[in-house]
């Protein structure tokens, strides 16, 4: 599986052969890449010009995702940050309970300057 985080990136990935590709949004933990590229713009156009499956990652949290992801052409979805919140992860409790009660504005960009963008946590 390779991450990929543009279009360009999915379409060198594939001509190398790679078995599957992560389509990875802007909305995506860790590192989302340095073009800003939503899910809704990247899945759709990776419907359209990739040959190679893909999964899409990023901001995906329940089910109505779920199907959103597989009506926009991705064969699946790849869960990160959402399984760290269940009873299975050995993370803290008092982490997850953050998480789960966390909004939508819960998080920050860093290393921008650096070009080496990384979502995480917002924390004090």
């Amino acid at each position: 599986i390779h991450k990929c985080v543009t279009i360009r990136h999915a379409l060198s990935a594939q001509k190398l052969g790679v078995d599957i590709i992560s389509l990875d949004g802007f909305e995506c933990a860790g590192h989302p890449g340095e073009d800003d590229v939503g899910n809704l713009v990247l899945q759709a156009k990776g419907a359209r010009v990739l040959t190679a499956p893909y999964v899409c990652s990023g901001g995906i949290g329940d089910g109505k995702q779920l199907v959103a992801c597989l009506a926009l052409g991705a064969a699946g979805v790849n869960l990160g940050t959402r399984i760290c919140a269940t009873q299975e992860c050995n993370w803290p409790q008092s982490f997850k309970e953050k998480m789960v009660h966390a909004d939508e504005r819960q998080t920050v960009l860093m290393f921008r300057r650096l070009h080496n963008t990384a979502r995480v946590f917002r924390n004090e």
